[in-house]
């Protein structure tokens, strides 16, 4: 009697894969949402904190899961005027949200909110598509730059 024979086998679609486009959406969805979870706190008056999980030894040599606080830095400020200001980073570059324009102005900061929220109906929609894809692109094209360097130093 064979193995597979105790089995039930059935045929199943592969699963559908993302594209860079909808995994660079989701990316800075995740991030709007962290951002927005800090603007939240910061009008409630509370402290906003977002932990990660990271491998680290402990005192006998085991690597053991522990939670560590992430470090956020965030993307709104205010100005000496009183008006606030936020701009959207895709890895460690702005978004051009419009040509030449990089942030969006709001009269209070109990308006960031709501401006972050369209901004993550943009994303949804893809209307940001383009200026995130620029982005991306210049980061892995300025890697790609960098490797050969590297490869050399190795070598020699």
């Amino acid at each position: 009697m064979s193995h597979l024979s105790k089995l039930k086998i059935v045929a199943q679609a592969a699963k559908r894969q993302q594209t860079k486009t909808e995994h660079r959406r989701g990316k800075l969805l995740e991030k709007l949402d962290d951002q927005l979870a800090m603007v939240q706190a910061l009008i409630d008056g509370e402290i906003f904190t977002r932990n990660r999980r990271v491998w680290q030894k402990n005192e006998a040599g085991e690597r053991v899961l522990v939670e560590r606080v992430k470090r956020m830095r965030p993307w709104y400020w205010m100005s000496g005027a009183g008006g606030c200001y936020f701009s959207v980073w895709y890895g460690s570059k702005v978004v051009e949200l419009k040509p030449g324009m990089t942030a969006i102005s709001v009269n209070r900061r109990e308006d960031l909110p709501d401006a972050i929220r369209a901004i993550m109906d943009a994303v949804r929609f893809g209307e940001l598509d383009i200026q995130i894809e620029d982005v991306a692109e210049k980061g892995t094209a300025e890697l790609r730059l960098k490797a050969p360097a590297r490869q050399l130093k190795r070598a020699g």
